[in-house]
């Protein structure tokens, strides 16, 4: 089988989690580097980063060559006091994706202060309750059917450290609970490395459900040093667990090879999540991220695919 599927970079890699914080660099500066960097596509990011109006964004992409990728929600799913913000997010995010031909949300829980301090630690970490977790697993289903019924958008699920789906049996038990026909499966391949699970088996496994991927790295030292030490995820970023993708623990020829087995034509999404506050370049770790996917096949051809 062969692979094919376009490369893109998104937000997160300039320090864009959030859309409203202060201390995000200007979104015109995202775009321009992003496509410096060598990249055909971008996530939309937190709804209301880039602008919001479609016509406007979609000049703004054209004129750097880009397409949007995807988007996102990186929200409290847990908490039912949150959940009206969080659907009308879903619904101001699909609007987009539907208006600029990208029908993919990814749906995360978001890093809470209480499961946050555990990223990287299965044993330590709280889990929730037996119905706690069936709302939660009931809001995932509700968003996804909002997205797809209203706005022909795909929803897939997206483990994510320092979150209430983050570890091998909570990404299993979530992928068992949820319809396979309404939500896929987000490998991304750094938190998966950070929460102990091996991304290449993980694709193996959900061949049929992965329809988005995250190529994203991290470095074992830190990545140890922050699990030894108890760092919350927030902190680990900002001492630099997240680096480019020839230079941490995971194995990106074997992600190659298990993504041409399984024949995936989705999106693949280069991630580096730094501290926007800190000294990291981000279009220098683009660029080099990119350069190396080239090295290995995996930049070559890639702006076919869905």
């Amino acid at each position: 089988m062969t692979a094919s599927y376009r490369l893109a970079n998104a937000p997160c890699s300039w320090g864009v989690d959030f859309a409203d914080r202060p201390e995000n660099p200007a979104w015109i500066r995202v775009l321009d580097e992003a496509a410096a960097a060598g990249f055909a596509a971008i996530d939309l990011g937190p709804v209301g980063f880039f602008p919001t109006d479609t016509a406007r964004l979609a000049d703004e992409l054209a004129s750097r060559n880009l397409s949007l990728s995807a988007g996102g929600l990186f929200d409290p799913l847990t908490d039912p006091g949150a959940f009206a913000d969080v659907v009308d997010k879903t619904r101001r995010t699909c609007t987009i994706l539907r208006e600029l031909a990208a029908p993919r949300l990814i749906i995360i829980d978001c890093v809470s202060d209480r499961r946050g301090m555990f990223a990287g630690r299965p044993e330590q970490a709280p889990r929730l309750g037996a119905g706690d977790w069936k709302a939660m697993m009931s809001r995932i289903v509700e968003l996804a059917k909002i997205a797809r019924d209203g706005y022909g958008v795909t929803s897939y699920l997206h483990a994510h450290a320092g979150c209430y789906i983050e570890y091998e049996d909570e990404l299993d038990r979530a992928m068992a609970d949820l319809p396979d026909d309404l939500v896929g499966l987000c490998v991304d391949t750094g938190h998966s490395a950070y929460a102990g699970i091996d991304p290449i088996s993980l694709i193996r496994r959900y061949e049929g459900r992965v329809g988005h991927m995250h190529l994203k790295n991290i470095d074992k030292g830190v990545h140890a040093a922050c699990v030894a030490e108890g760092i919350g995820f927030f902190d680990a970023i900002a001492r630099g667990i997240f680096c480019p993708l020839g230079k941490g623990v995971v194995d990106f020829v074997a992600v190659r090879d298990a993504l041409t087995d399984i024949g995936y034509g989705g999106v693949a999404v280069v991630e580096q999540d730094v501290d926007p506050t800190g000294d990291a370049s981000p279009l220098d770790n683009a660029r080099e991220s990119f350069t190396y996917l080239a090295s290995i096949g995996m930049a070559a051809g890639a702006g076919a695919g869905a």
